[in-house]
């Protein structure tokens, strides 16, 4: 008879902090602890269940879908379990761009470089890399399934622990190709780059459209050598992020001017992030 597990030597065996198992057997995540008629405890196999819970509790799925998840992974039929946790990751992947466009379009509301519009962009900027970590588990699960059970090898037990850097923005299901930011660019310095950010548009003197670009922006500043130096790095930074954007440093006689145009796509994230051109109403968007 294979010895039972008590809770500690489940969250030890399965490197799943005890506090998170001991929630996990709370919520009936976890069958009753059986006796062995010494002490209570759980299956071994049990272990790769608590593995599995808090990978997808780690992707943002509510309780009803872990239950849901770790009956699957019990029956021992692989095919069934991916399919049940693509559709999960996709429900979520769909609830996290909702909350994205939303917080951006707060940010717009709250108005370029201000606390509001700070709180709005950096919880954009943390779901954003939260979207990214789904879209890695989503195309990791596009393997094949493998037959019986999930194990140490299945699609599953792959997809969850798959880490993911680039963002790929929602777009038309007939477009083949979506924008993408590289999160990890510059070291992965998104929050910090808000923050420079918040300092450079408070110093912006109006906000222009441009002609040649309906959803781009250009920044007007005074002349100034140091603002001109952080404009440049700050620009440079963007770009090696999200690489679909262009950015021009003008310094000619009316002062300094920062030209961003970007695609339709990705209009709202602009908006958001450096505000509309003056007396322009905000575009629906992500």
């Amino acid at each position: 008879m294979t010895a039972l597990l008590d809770i500690a030597e489940l969250a030890d065996t399965s490197a799943v902090p005890l506090a998170r198992v001991r929630a996990y057997a709370e919520a009936g995540l976890l069958p009753p602890a059986r006796s062995d008629g010494d002490r209570l405890g759980y299956p071994p196999a049990e272990v790769n269940t608590v593995r599995l819970l808090a990978g997808a509790d780690d992707l943002g799925l509510d309780a009803d879908t872990l239950g849901t998840l770790a009956t699957a992974w019990r029956a021992g039929d692989c095919a069934d379990t991916q399919q049940r946790l693509v559709t999960a990751v996709g429900v979520r992947l769909d609830q996290v761009q909702a909350e994205i466009a939303e917080h951006n379009r707060q940010a717009v509301a709250a108005g370029p470089g201000n606390s509001g519009w700070a709180a709005q962009i950096s919880r954009s900027a943390s779901l954003s890399e939260d979207a990214a970590r789904l879209q890695a588990v989503a195309a990791a699960l596009a393997t094949a399934p493998h037959d019986g059970p999930c194990g140490d090898t299945c699609g599953c037990t792959a997809a969850l622990p798959a880490a993911g850097s680039t963002y790929h923005f929602p777009h038309d299901a007939s477009d083949e190709t979506s924008l993408a930011c590289d999160l990890a660019a510059d070291g992965g310095d998104m929050h910090s780059r808000i923050d420079v950010w918040q300092q450079v548009l408070a110093r912006v003197k109006h906000r222009d459209p441009l002609p040649d670009s309906p959803d781009g922006v250009a920044l007007r500043f005074g002349l100034d050598v140091d603002l001109a130096g952080t404009l440049g790095r700050l620009a440079a930074a963007e770009y090696r992020c999200c690489s679909f954007g262009s950015y021009t440093l003008i310094i000619d006689g009316t002062g300094l001017r920062l030209e961003i145009r970007m695609p339709t796509d990705a209009a709202g994230t602009l908006a958001a992030m450096v505000g509309l051109p003056d007396d322009i109403s905000a575009p629906g968007g992500r």
